[in-house]
């Protein structure tokens, strides 16, 4: 019989319980602490980039940290979300990063990250198809090799962590919210994510522009969150509601 530690049982009960963003945090800074890990970042990668509703960003690292990660203001440079990209498994950084490699701003990276403490760590990739990339990632000054239990237990929380804030947030609507969309109302985000009006929509459909506004009032009211036409859009690929956009070129040769 598996024994399932009793720090991971008791971090999923109180997670699961979790109704807001900051104490889901506080628990997640409280387990690694137990873990030994004297910091821990749970985020969506373009998060640091730019901040948004729908995009995980927490932490407890040293502040600014995240201003050294970021150059132009649009491109991420840290070594570990590089390395952690294309990865399914934990990446522990002694093991991952040593032969990766990196220009000169990733290594003054990871000589900063020393001097503030931030000495070793263990990533867990969240990457859920449709959505930006994710990770959460605990940290911590000790040089002492980490162990394979802590290891285990760090990925297990971290992906269980990762879930619960998209369930907070309102990420990830489950297939039902889909499967609700009626064929008209698809149409009718088909035509609004390849720009059309209100009106260009009844115009290509022969109906009326207030049947229009109707179905799409009711497809912000069944998939939630959305706030713009953008939003919309976005929200119908990633449900696949809708095909991926064509290419300008593509679409000037129709």
């Amino acid at each position: 019989m598996i024994r399932v530690p009793r720090l991971f049982i008791e971090f999923y009960d109180l997670a699961r319980a979790a109704d807001d963003c900051e104490a889901l945090m506080r628990l997640l800074v409280d387990v690694a602490l137990d873990l030994g890990f004297d910091r821990v970042a749970m985020l969506h990668t373009a998060a640091l980039i730019r901040r948004h509703p729908w995009l995980i960003r927490f932490d407890n690292y040293p502040f600014g940290w995240d201003r050294r990660l970021v150059v132009r203001g649009y491109r991420v440079i840290d070594p570990v979300l590089m390395a952690v990209r294309r990865r399914e498994s934990g990446l522990l950084w002694p093991d991952g990063l040593p032969g990766a490699q990196f220009g000169d701003l990733q290594k003054t990276i990871l000589e900063e990250g020393k001097r503030c403490g931030i000495r070793q760590g263990f990533t867990v990739p969240a990457n859920v198809p449709g959505e930006p990339e994710g990770s959460i990632s605990f940290a911590t000054r000790s040089t002492r090799r980490i162990g394979w239990e802590r290891l285990m237990l760090a990925d297990a929380i971290g992906r269980t962590a990762f879930d619960q804030m998209r369930r907070i947030m309102g990420l990830g609507i489950g297939p039902d919210a889909a499967a609700s969309i009626t064929e008209r109302e698809r149409e009718c985000i088909y035509w609004i994510a390849h720009g059309k009006s209100n009106q260009d929509v009844a115009d290509l459909l022969g109906i009326d522009v207030e049947t229009v506004r109707t179905y799409l009032k009711r497809v912000f009211l069944k998939l939630g969150r959305l706030n713009t036409r953008s939003q919309l859009v976005y929200e119908a690929m990633r449900l696949g509601l809708i095909d991926a956009l064509p290419s300008v070129s593509s679409e000037r040769g129709t």
